[in-house]
């Protein structure tokens, strides 16, 4: 029964999920042929000293049009979600990885997060793209539209969440006398909505007993995945208002090895990062959170 159960959840996304790409390596997959190698050796140098030095998977893919990856007919948001699970970016478990996707002839870019960060941190994630990324992708400058997007990443996003301190939407707008108390109140409603936005998203659901955003979530995984089998696990929500619980299954895609990174993308041409391929993909999901900027 739970078989079937799982079937009926997963069946409608597996025709999507079989049209994208694999990626080229754990660090850059430039599908859109944009970035020169010396270009792409820097953006996967950073993206491999933040690995290391934080423990945090960030992933870059450029694409023509995301319709001739997989994703005719999707959003980006979506497509970028697909994706991200798709290819296990970040590590199961901790959910913390990043997901960045620039689709050029679309003009539209997506930074998709990890399950892990919290609501805030959508907002936080398009200030990386209002600020680091549109302003050099308007002028054509997409490597270092990119490359100024990873550095304010872990900047704004990476190195305040491993730290675990509690963070603002933007601790960094500015302070002045003309921030007002209408300014304040406008920030406040902005926060408030991004809460609720991700009120399911980020296991801040709202009880369907007391009506409370208090039903907590804690995924136990009964079966870690393998190169040959997916994953499974329970997730448990708790209510710490009422004590209401629920119970749900999930899966955990196939984890996959390193050897598979320089599959080819449609058109044919193959990978060829020079960023290398240390570290892998481990299994992490994004529940949607993040941000969408467009030129």
């Amino acid at each position: 029964m739970l078989r079937v159960l799982l079937l009926g959840l997963f069946l409608p996304c597996v025709g999507f999920a079989q049209e994208l790409p694999q990626p080229r390596t754990d660090t850059v997959s430039d599908f859109a042929d944009i970035l020169t190698p010396s270009a792409e050796a820097d953006i996967a140098g950073l993206i491999e000293r933040t690995r290391e030095e934080t423990g945090v998977h960030v992933v870059v893919a450029t694409m023509d049009r995301i319709s001739n990856y997989g994703g005719g007919g999707a959003t980006i948001t979506s497509y970028a979600k697909a994706l991200f699970n798709a290819w296990g970016v970040g590590t199961a478990g901790r959910n913390d990885g990043i997901l960045i996707l620039v689709a050029v002839e679309d003009r539209e870019a997506r930074i998709a997060l990890g399950s892990a960060y919290d609501a805030v941190y959508d907002g936080r994630a398009q200030r990386v793209i209002d600020t680091a990324m549109l302003p050099e992708f308007r002028e054509g400058r997409f490597a270092k539209g990119i490359l100024d997007g990873l550095q304010s990443a872990r900047e704004r996003l990476v190195e305040p969440f491993i730290a675990g301190n509690p963070v603002t939407l933007e601790d960094g707008f500015p302070q002045d006398n003309t921030w007002n108390a209408v300014g304040l109140g406008a920030v406040a409603a902005a926060a408030a909505g991004l809460f609720g936005l991700r009120s399911y998203r980020n296991g801040r659901k709202r009880c369907p007993k007391c009506q409370k955003l208090t039903l907590k979530r804690v995924r136990d995984i009964a079966k870690e995945p393998t190169p040959q089998s997916e994953g499974t696990g329970i997730e448990h929500l708790t209510c710490t208002s009422c004590g209401h619980t629920e119970r749900h299954p999930f899966t955990i895609p196939i984890r996959r090895e390193s050897n598979r990174f320089s599959g080819r993308g449609p058109g044919g041409s193959s990978g060829g990062s020079s960023g290398g391929s240390s570290g892998g993909f481990g299994g992490g999901r994004s529940s949607g959170g993040g941000a969408t900027g467009k030129w």
